[in-house]
């Protein structure tokens, strides 16, 4: 069996996640990867080559966020094309993207060497997101 694109982008994303770390355990929880037992990660990506990059939020894909965040923290990756990933807190995603009934999309751009800057239908991130703030993430879970 082949490995599929978004196999790639995944495998990349949580190389640069686990190589910013200092070891962690990850395991598969469909369609989460949960680390060291205690936090989930969500990706999703976009193959775009130049930034405004765009992301879709199935009616299912929001309520299963929601209820897993409750459980565990949850971080949303955002994966930019080849420009880097973008960490989004559960939290700070509901802030911009409330649950809807049907699809929503979620928006995330990037002026070169600067921060991501993530909006969606309920507003804009009142932050930018620094790239560093992905390989730093294992930090924050442990």
């Amino acid at each position: 069996m082949g490995i599929q694109k978004q196999e790639f982008y995944e495998g990349a994303a949580l190389h640069v996640l686990l190589r910013g770390g200092m070891g962690a355990h990850v395991a598969y929880k469909t369609p989460f990867f949960l680390i060291n037992g205690s936090a989930l990660i969500h990706l999703k990506y976009s193959t775009g080559v130049r930034s405004p990059w765009g992301f879709t939020f199935t009616a299912d894909e929001q309520h299963l966020l929601y209820r897993n965040s409750v459980e565990l923290p949850v971080t949303i990756g955002l994966i930019c094309g080849s420009d880097g990933v973008a960490a989004l807190p559960f939290a700070s995603y509901a802030g911009i993207a409330a649950i809807r009934k049907s699809a929503l999309r979620v928006s995330c751009a990037r002026k070169h060497r600067q921060h991501f800057e993530i909006s969606g239908p309920n507003g804009t991130l009142e932050r930018k997101v620094p790239p560093s703030d992905w390989s730093r993430l294992l930090g924050e879970i442990a």
